[in-house]
């Protein structure tokens, strides 16, 4: 379904599945439905549940592409070596996962950045390349050709902590349905239909995914637009969407070219401008609406007349009775907000920043959830260096490079390293003792995981680690609000059957937080 801009293709697709299940064609399992956002997953369910009347129950395979491919690799983990109780590496975690290895190496992290690599290797990951695949030219382009290698070993010790990076999601569960032919036959056979959202979005790493399942003849509806194709560098491939019809022998597309959304004059002047782009399939957008106000064009001198201007506008249309909140100003990059948020604090405007720091991103959340991860799966490194010393327990670089050391040379996870060297003298008495007590602390709390709600258990994790009196004893005046943001932490922590499942939300999740009630300015 090729559907322009603002042409209704959500409302395509939940009326699609709506009619399936209103039919009894096939149990809502049977439903593979893929989108881009955990937003997008959410409202489509709900979109499904007022067609059909009453919520969407048994919609298992409604998600992400990286939701769904977690659940299966959940099923299978041992199949692609790994355990099922697995963790997912957020990028920080990656990157310094990352620099280890090249410290390791010899590496210099100036010249070679780790970032730099991270993004190479999710470049790799999202065109479906497991490190024996990757082309000799490409691989000689970082660290003075050890870019190949650098990705092998970074597998190999993702593996050893148990842990996967986003792209690993889709890559693992296709290396699961290459490898295993009866894995891929079960999904074949369960997903009778298959519909995909945003499909000119999709990398090739997805692509590869969708056509194994599809193949065997499976009934599959995708539905984008390649006019609406802007994520070609984070690896989004839109020759995927132009080139359906010959992946897919026997398809039919359907074009949707009634705009709901713009008035005339907004739609031609987005038409005008499409229309210059090569490779289209091409569309012809119309919209039974009036033609509206024609879209002005200003120029100004510079960003301080800019925001002198458009400040001006919204306090007139403030006084003509129009809410701030349906006001918005678009800018290219963040750097361009700096003259508008100075000229708003003159004129006392309230506004806010949509895309400011996210809730999970935060430090102590980061902290508060890396206790967690370690009480769930005691092999993820990277979490247990996060926390070591976090507070304050004595525990500095001196302990943490023995436990490297020791780690390194047994081939075990960090703390498994702590239990070996408490019962030696390696240590000095003082570190030695809180190193034991932190490890007698983690078994406690593991002990507990299936004895009481796991909301119960994170504020014991949380007082007993000293971490909620680190923020009470802190006197800066953020402190107030790091403690508010742990207390929404256990709070949201309720919505969750378990603590695998909250810490999985937290991996896949990074949902903005949203200030809807106040009356603001959109920038």
């Amino acid at each position: 379904v090729l559907a322009g801009a603002g042409t209704g293709k959500t409302r395509v697709l939940t009326t699609r599945i709506a009619h399936i299940l209103s039919l009894g064609r096939v149990r809502p399992g049977q439903i593979l439905a893929v989108t881009f956002t955990n937003k997008a997953a959410r409202e489509m369910k709900s979109r499904i549940g007022e067609l059909i009347g009453g919520a969407v129950e048994g919609m298992p395979w409604l998600g992400t592409f990286h939701a769904i491919c977690a659940r299966i690799l959940r099923h299978h983990a041992e199949l692609v070596g790994l355990k099922p109780g697995f963790t997912i590496l957020d990028t920080d975690d990656q990157i310094r996962l990352i620099k280890q290895l090249l410290e390791a190496e010899g590496i210099d992290e100036k010249r070679w950045p780790a970032r730099q690599l991270a993004a190479v290797i999710d470049g790799w990951k999202n065109r479906g390349l497991l490190p024996d695949r990757v082309p000799g030219g490409e691989a000689y382009a970082f660290g003075n050709g050890r870019g190949g290698e650098l990705y092998a070993q970074y597998q190999t010790r993702l593996k050893e902590l148990n842990a996967v990076d986003f792209g690993d999601l889709l890559l693992e569960c296709l290396r699961l349905f290459r490898e295993n032919t009866d894995v891929l036959r079960d999904y074949q056979k369960r997903f009778v239909y298959m519909l995909v959202d945003e499909y000119q979005d999709t990398n090739v790493a997805q692509y590869l995914w969708l056509r194994l399942l599809a193949q065997d003849g499976g009934n599959i509806c995708c539905v984008g637009d390649d006019d609406q194709s802007i994520y070609g560098w984070r690896g989004a491939e839109v020759g995927n969407i132009l080139r359906f019809e010959r992946d897919f022998p026997g398809a039919r597309v359907i074009r949707l070219e009634q705009n709901y959304r713009s008035t005339g004059h907004i739609l031609a002047a987005a038409s005008g401008l499409i229309s210059h782009n090569a490779g289209r399939l091409g569309k012809t957008l119309h919209t039974r609406d009036s033609d509206g106000e024609k879209v002005v064009l200003q120029g100004c001198w510079d960003d301080e007349e800019e925001a002198r201007v458009i400040g001006e506008d919204i306090e007139q249309l403030h006084r003509k009775g129009h809410a701030l909140n349906e006001m918005a100003i678009l800018v290219r990059a963040s750097f361009q907000m700096r003259a508008f948020e100075d000229r708003f604090i003159t004129l006392g405007l309230p506004y806010r920043v949509i895309g400011g720091p996210r809730f999970y991103e935060r430090q102590e959340i980061r902290d508060a959830t890396a206790y967690l991860e370690v009480t769930v799966n005691p092999a993820n490194d990277l979490k247990f260096e996060r926390i070591i010393n976090t507070p304050r327990r004595g525990l500095g670089d001196a302990t943490l490079k023995a436990l490297h050391e020791l780690a390194r040379a047994e081939a075990i996870p960090l703390t498994q390293a702590a239990r070996m060297i408490i019962e030696t003298e390696e240590l000095r008495p003082k570190p030695r003792k809180a190193l034991s007590d932190l490890m007698a602390h983690f078994d406690r709390w593991r002990s507990l995981i299936d004895a009481m709600p796991h909301t119960e258990l994170a504020e014991i994790i949380l007082d007993e680690s000293g971490y909620t009196a680190h923020w009470q004893n802190d006197k800066s005046p953020k402190a107030q609000s790091r403690l508010d943001n742990l207390k929404e932490l256990v709070r949201v922590m309720e919505d969750y059957d378990s603590l695998a499942g909250f810490l999985e939300h937290v991996s896949l999740v990074m949902d903005r937080d949203s200030d809807e009630a106040e009356d603001k300015v959109n920038l």
